[in-house]
């Protein structure tokens, strides 16, 4: 190969890596590009701390989220079960939308919210646009 062969080769290969390293800090992606939200109901459980327990029967609602963008709420739904086969729930209430996402939300069960065959259910909120979607990961959790 002659010196003008070796030059051109070496350009096309600075080049090829100059491409390479431009595309590819591009085309990095966010967690919630990459795979799909996912949201999970972990406990609901009663508050027994001085300072909230004012109100009596608060109940705290804590869930996880998984690829969950930052600036996203959280909708929290009572929901009354229907049937076991096949497993159907229905909207009793809509406890909050659009919540902050921090894992954890006080609640104060209305007369009669504390029956057997109710619910809660954390969902994905309906006013974000999940890019890669949104999905429930767990089966809601029975209000105690």
């Amino acid at each position: 190969m002659n010196k003008n062969k070796y030059i051109a080769l070496f350009v096309i290969i600075v080049l090829g890596i100059i491409f390479w390293v431009l595309t590819s800090s591009k085309t990095e992606k966010t967690p919630e590009e990459v795979a799909p939200a996912t949201i999970s109901t972990q406990s609901v459980t009663l508050v027994t701390s001085p300072a909230v327990a004012v109100l009596a029967g608060t109940k705290t609602v804590n869930w996880q989220t998984s690829n969950y963008p930052v600036d996203a709420g959280v909708n929290i739904n009572l929901i009354r079960k229907v049937s076991d086969s096949p497993r159907q729930f229905v909207l009793v209430r809509t406890i909050e939308t659009n919540t902050p996402n921090d894992k954890q939300e006080s609640w104060v069960p209305l007369s009669g919210e504390n029956s057997a065959d109710l619910y809660i259910q954390v969902t994905c909120s309906n006013s974000y646009v999940f890019k890669s979607g949104c999905s429930l990961s767990s089966e809601p959790i029975k209000v105690n």
